[in-house]
Protein backbone atom coordinates (compact mmCIF):
# COMPACT_ATOMS: atom_id res chain seq x y z
CA UNK A 1 0.00 0.00 0.00
CA UNK A 2 1.26 3.47 -0.93
CA UNK A 3 2.09 6.12 1.66
CA UNK A 4 1.24 8.93 -0.74
CA UNK A 5 -1.85 10.94 0.13
CA UNK A 6 -5.04 10.27 -1.84
CA UNK A 7 -5.74 12.59 -4.74
CA UNK A 8 -8.38 15.08 -3.65
CA UNK A 9 -11.72 15.64 -5.30
CA UNK A 10 -11.95 19.27 -6.35
CA UNK A 11 -15.26 21.13 -6.45
CA UNK A 12 -15.98 24.69 -7.56
CA UNK A 13 -18.74 26.53 -5.69
CA UNK A 14 -20.28 29.93 -6.24
CA UNK A 15 -23.07 29.77 -3.65
CA UNK A 16 -25.78 28.85 -6.16
CA UNK A 17 -28.09 25.90 -5.51
CA UNK A 18 -26.47 23.92 -8.33
CA UNK A 19 -22.99 24.46 -6.89
CA UNK A 20 -24.19 23.20 -3.50
CA UNK A 21 -25.56 20.11 -5.26
CA UNK A 22 -22.13 19.65 -6.84
CA UNK A 23 -20.52 19.93 -3.39
CA UNK A 24 -22.92 17.38 -1.91
CA UNK A 25 -22.12 15.00 -4.78
CA UNK A 26 -18.39 15.53 -4.24
CA UNK A 27 -18.74 14.90 -0.49
CA UNK A 28 -20.71 11.69 -1.07
CA UNK A 29 -18.13 10.40 -3.54
CA UNK A 30 -15.25 11.45 -1.29
CA UNK A 31 -16.73 9.52 1.61
CA UNK A 32 -17.15 6.41 -0.57
CA UNK A 33 -13.65 6.72 -2.03
CA UNK A 34 -11.95 7.84 1.22
CA UNK A 35 -10.63 11.06 -0.33
CA UNK A 36 -10.38 14.65 0.84
CA UNK A 37 -12.29 17.44 -0.89
CA UNK A 38 -10.85 20.76 -1.96
CA UNK A 39 -13.30 23.59 -2.55
CA UNK A 40 -12.60 26.49 -4.91
CA UNK A 41 -14.40 29.81 -4.91
CA UNK A 42 -13.49 32.55 -7.36
CA UNK A 43 -13.86 36.26 -6.66
CA UNK A 44 -13.54 38.19 -9.87
CA UNK A 45 -11.99 41.55 -9.08
CA UNK A 46 -13.42 44.36 -11.17
CA UNK A 47 -12.89 48.07 -11.14
CA UNK A 48 -16.15 49.91 -10.52
CA UNK A 49 -14.95 53.32 -11.55
CA UNK A 50 -12.55 56.10 -10.82
CA UNK A 51 -12.98 56.10 -7.07
CA UNK A 52 -10.70 53.78 -5.11
CA UNK A 53 -13.03 53.68 -2.09
CA UNK A 54 -15.83 52.18 -4.21
CA UNK A 55 -13.48 49.49 -5.51
CA UNK A 56 -12.27 48.75 -1.97
CA UNK A 57 -15.83 48.40 -0.63
CA UNK A 58 -16.86 46.17 -3.52
CA UNK A 59 -13.83 43.97 -2.93
CA UNK A 60 -14.59 43.77 0.80
CA UNK A 61 -18.22 42.82 0.07
CA UNK A 62 -17.13 40.11 -2.38
CA UNK A 63 -14.55 38.75 0.07
CA UNK A 64 -17.09 38.67 2.92
CA UNK A 65 -19.56 36.76 0.74
CA UNK A 66 -16.77 34.39 -0.36
CA UNK A 67 -15.84 33.66 3.26
CA UNK A 68 -19.48 32.80 4.05
CA UNK A 69 -19.59 30.41 1.09
CA UNK A 70 -16.32 28.73 2.07
CA UNK A 71 -17.39 28.44 5.72
CA UNK A 72 -20.63 26.80 4.58
CA UNK A 73 -18.59 24.36 2.47
CA UNK A 74 -16.40 23.50 5.48
CA UNK A 75 -19.47 22.97 7.64
CA UNK A 76 -21.06 20.67 5.07
CA UNK A 77 -17.79 18.72 4.95
CA UNK A 78 -17.78 18.38 8.74
CA UNK A 79 -21.38 17.14 8.69
CA UNK A 80 -20.49 14.58 6.02
CA UNK A 81 -17.34 13.48 7.87
CA UNK A 82 -15.08 14.44 4.97
CA UNK A 83 -11.93 16.58 5.30
CA UNK A 84 -12.44 19.82 3.35
CA UNK A 85 -9.80 22.36 2.41
CA UNK A 86 -10.92 25.66 0.90
CA UNK A 87 -9.26 27.96 -1.62
CA UNK A 88 -10.26 31.52 -2.39
CA UNK A 89 -9.07 32.60 -5.83
CA UNK A 90 -9.07 36.36 -6.30
CA UNK A 91 -8.44 37.33 -9.90
CA UNK A 92 -9.22 39.84 -12.62
CA UNK A 93 -9.68 36.90 -15.00
CA UNK A 94 -12.98 35.16 -15.58
CA UNK A 95 -13.95 32.46 -13.07
CA UNK A 96 -13.46 29.79 -15.77
CA UNK A 97 -9.94 31.02 -16.53
CA UNK A 98 -9.09 31.10 -12.82
CA UNK A 99 -10.32 27.53 -12.30
CA UNK A 100 -8.41 26.19 -15.32
CA UNK A 101 -5.27 28.05 -14.23
CA UNK A 102 -5.63 26.51 -10.75
CA UNK A 103 -6.02 23.05 -12.32
CA UNK A 104 -2.87 23.61 -14.41
CA UNK A 105 -0.73 24.03 -11.30
CA UNK A 106 -2.61 22.08 -8.65
CA UNK A 107 -0.90 18.72 -8.97
CA UNK A 108 -2.75 15.41 -9.01
CA UNK A 109 -6.53 15.69 -8.71
CA UNK A 110 -8.93 12.73 -8.85
CA UNK A 111 -11.57 14.81 -10.65
CA UNK A 112 -13.29 18.20 -10.69
CA UNK A 113 -16.98 18.46 -9.81
CA UNK A 114 -19.05 21.40 -11.02
CA UNK A 115 -22.73 22.20 -11.10
CA UNK A 116 -24.68 23.56 -14.00
CA UNK A 117 -27.72 25.78 -13.86
CA UNK A 118 -29.52 23.61 -16.39
CA UNK A 119 -29.97 26.34 -19.00
CA UNK A 120 -31.50 25.14 -22.23
CA UNK A 121 -29.64 24.82 -25.52
CA UNK A 122 -30.33 28.37 -26.70
CA UNK A 123 -29.59 30.06 -23.36
CA UNK A 124 -26.38 28.08 -22.91
CA UNK A 125 -25.10 29.11 -26.33
CA UNK A 126 -26.16 32.73 -25.98
CA UNK A 127 -25.01 33.20 -22.39
CA UNK A 128 -22.35 30.54 -21.95
CA UNK A 129 -21.49 29.20 -18.53
CA UNK A 130 -18.46 28.81 -16.35
CA UNK A 131 -18.87 25.02 -16.36
CA UNK A 132 -19.01 24.87 -20.14
CA UNK A 133 -15.92 27.08 -20.50
CA UNK A 134 -13.96 25.04 -17.97
CA UNK A 135 -14.90 21.83 -19.79
CA UNK A 136 -13.85 23.32 -23.13
CA UNK A 137 -10.55 24.74 -21.80
CA UNK A 138 -9.58 21.56 -19.93
CA UNK A 139 -10.20 19.57 -23.10
CA UNK A 140 -8.41 22.08 -25.34
CA UNK A 141 -5.34 22.20 -23.08
CA UNK A 142 -5.29 18.44 -22.62
CA UNK A 143 -5.23 18.68 -18.83
CA UNK A 144 -5.38 15.26 -17.15
CA UNK A 145 -8.40 16.20 -15.02
CA UNK A 146 -11.69 14.32 -15.42
CA UNK A 147 -14.80 16.47 -14.92
CA UNK A 148 -18.05 15.44 -13.29
CA UNK A 149 -20.89 17.80 -14.19
CA UNK A 150 -23.87 17.73 -11.80
CA UNK A 151 -27.03 19.05 -13.42
CA UNK A 152 -29.00 21.64 -11.47
CA UNK A 153 -32.23 20.56 -9.84
CA UNK A 154 -31.13 16.99 -9.08
CA UNK A 155 -30.94 17.31 -5.30
CA UNK A 156 -33.66 17.27 -2.63
CA UNK A 157 -35.68 20.46 -2.23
Amino acid sequence: MSATPAKPILVAVDGSPSSWEALETALSLAKLMDRPVEVLHVVQLRKAGYFAFIDRHLKEDHEAQAQKILQEAEERGRQAGVPVRTHLLETEKSPAEAIVEYLSGAGPIKFLVMGTHGHGYVARHLLGSVTERVLRDVTHRGLPVPLLIVPGGTGPE
